[in-house]
């Protein structure tokens, strides 16, 4: 069907509505019509776009304000002495039903306040509710066809205040750095979160629940108090909705109710626990619905409610990292040199402590292995310099060596209930991303002169910072970037002339260029997902030296040697 045939064919509803009201009106109000003769349907026209001016577009509802019209007279609402009927059409443009359901029953109790009133109370109280019968299932202007998806409301029902919270017990404890010292301490509950006219409802609500396996879930619990009641055995209504399934309670049931929140299943990160830092798990998303009519005598109405319910992990995380420098070496090349600095590892979830060889392994299989493949690669690029001789290469190479500890989990916001939980991070590294102590050496022959060169890589890249993050001010993304570090290490040359025999020497002509570059710390994941990794990255920049070499016979000569190439020594991360 064309959009020109379903205005036509809404057009057509809406006149045979109106039509029909008329006719009924008519029936119930005889006089009326005997009284204006042929200007009756004009009346009627006019009520119904009075109505409809004024917001009021549902059949049920025109026809109610067109008996309004019959009893009071035609546009009523704008006439002295009718400002509550000004009032309530103007005071809830969008709850139409409502403002007709006050209108009616103001209309009733100023009929019974006036004994010159030409109509009495159970007249317009007969004629309402015969209009009611006879369109209430009807749908709206522009939209005719579609039929009310439940029976409009009659009676007030409405909610006075509905109050959230969490049930004595449930208690969360999170670990606090004071004063240097790791502790555990209680996190205060959250105040209830009270929803009534002058306290909206939040979008949606958080909850902090221990992932299966991991205790007894969180209770959500709801109390409600009825403004009034259309039907004691129906009315207020909870319903709760998700990957459960739904659950539900009605009437005297909902005064005070509770029930379990689970959060959805929480995998490990494939490495093992504590390897992935800060890592926002998905919540588990719940539908609350708290219904009644939505209909007051008087005054504004709260309705019902409908919200999201988020549930986190509750699970607090806390890791602690110690790692010893490993100590000075002869490096040959391919001779597997173990490079393993002293490494100890603890992760706790909630107090009870994990399996941390994933974390542990992770840095001595993985970062001290690296590193000391990066030392081999070193020496025999050193071994393979045109021209040297006897070479040798010393020193030891540690990376993210010291301390750190860690701690995070979901906590809910300044807003408690409402509002998004968040991400809180709390930890202390006192760190060296890089330490090198590296001595190369050997004797370099260039032309007929000789020399002893020694190449020396040495420095510290600290890496000390302490972040805490407990509230929405802060980003996470800001609050964790300070835990990495870049650095450089320059390289530095030493060449002392060796004698020869036709008196040629070999010196330093200026300084050598290269150095040992890199990050390391903690960055966002890399292998996907959220959260961060341990991360360190090691290359070295091409190592030039300019030589001068004098000879009696040839003169002097300048020219640059090149002794190591740029090299992608190591590329490791943890996560």
């Amino acid at each position: 069907m064309q959009p020109q045939d379903d205005e036509a064919v809404e057009d057509a509803a809406w006149r045979r509505f109106v039509q029909e009201l008329g006719e009924q009106l008519a029936r119930s109000w005889p006089a009326l019509q005997a009284r204006l003769a042929d200007r009756y349907d004009a009346f009627v026209d006019h009520a119904v776009q009075q109505a409809l001016q004024r917001g009021i577009s549902q059949a049920a509802g025109v026809a109610r304000f067109v008996n309004l019209s019959v009893v009071w007279g035609p546009s009523f609402q704008d006439r002295p002495g009718f400002e509550w009927a000004r009032g309530l059409l103007a005071a809830s443009p969008d709850r139409e039903w409502l403002t007709m359901h006050q209108l009616v029953r103001r209309s009733l109790a100023e009929l019974e306040r006036r004994p010159d009133a030409r109509v009495d109370v159970q007249t317009l109280v007969a004629v309402d509710s015969g209009l009611l019968d006879r369109f209430a299932a009807r749908g709206r202007l522009g939209d005719m066809r579609v039929a009310e998806r439940a029976p409009l409301p009659r009676r007030a029902c409405d909610l006075e205040a509905a109050e959230l919270r969490l049930p004595d017990g449930d208690t969360l404890m999170a670990y606090q750095l004071e004063a240097g010292e790791w502790q555990r301490a209680v996190v205060p509950a959250p105040p209830a979160l009270r929803i009534a006219l002058a306290h909206p409802a939040p979008a949606l609500i958080s909850v902090l629940t221990p992932p299966r396996g991991r205790g007894a879930p969180t209770r959500l619990q709801a109390r409600l108090r009825a403004h009034a009641v259309c039907d004691a055995d129906h009315h207020p209504a909870v319903a709760f909705a998700g990957p459960h399934g739904l659950w539900g309670w009605r009437g005297h049931e909902t005064r005070a109710v509770s029930w379990p929140v689970a959060t959805l299943e929480q995998p490990l990160p494939a490495a093992g626990p504590g390897t992935a830092i800060a890592e926002e798990t998905t919540a588990a998303i719940h539908r609350l619905d708290l219904e009644v009519c939505g209909l007051r005598d008087e005054d504004d109405a709260l309705g019902s409610v409908s919200f999201q319910v988020w549930a986190w992990p509750s699970t607090q995380w806390w890791i602690e990292v110690q790692r010893q420098a490993p100590p000075l070496q002869a490096v040959l090349p391919a001779a597997g040199a173990a490079n393993r600095s002293g490494t100890r590892c603890r992760v706790e979830a909630d107090g009870v402590a994990q399996d941390a060889s994933g974390l542990e392994s992770g840095f001595v299989l993985g970062l001290d292995a690296a590193a000391a493949q990066a030392l081999q690669a070193l020496s025999t690029a050193w071994q393979g310099v045109s021209g040297l001789e006897q070479a040798s290469l010393e020193g030891a190479l540690g990376l993210l060596v010291g301390r750190a500890a860690m701690s995070w989990g979901w906590h809910l916001g300044a807003g408690g209930l409402a509002g998004r939980a968040l991400m809180r991070v709390c930890g202390q590294l006192d760190l060296t991303a890089c330490r090198a102590e590296l001595q190369f050496a050997g004797d370099l022959c260039c032309e007929q002169a000789r020399g002893r060169l020694k190449l020396r890589v040495a420095g510290d890249a600290p890496l000390k910072h302490e972040v805490r993050r407990d509230s929405e001010a802060a980003l996470l993304l800001s609050t964790l970037l300070p835990l990495m570090t870049s650095f450089r290490l320059p390289v530095v040359a030493e060449l002392e002339p060796l004698a020869a025999d036709d008196g040629a020497l070999l010196q330093a002509a200026g300084a050598a260029t290269g150095a040992l570059v890199g990050e390391a710390g903690l960055r966002p994941r890399t292998s996907g997902g959220s959260g961060w990794e341990w991360f360190a990255r090691l290359r070295l920049e091409p190592v030039t030296l300019p030589v001068l070499v004098s000879d009696p016979f040839h003169g002097e000569s300048v020219q640059t040697l090149p002794l190591l190439p740029a090299m992608q020594l190591v590329d490791w991360s943890l996560g």
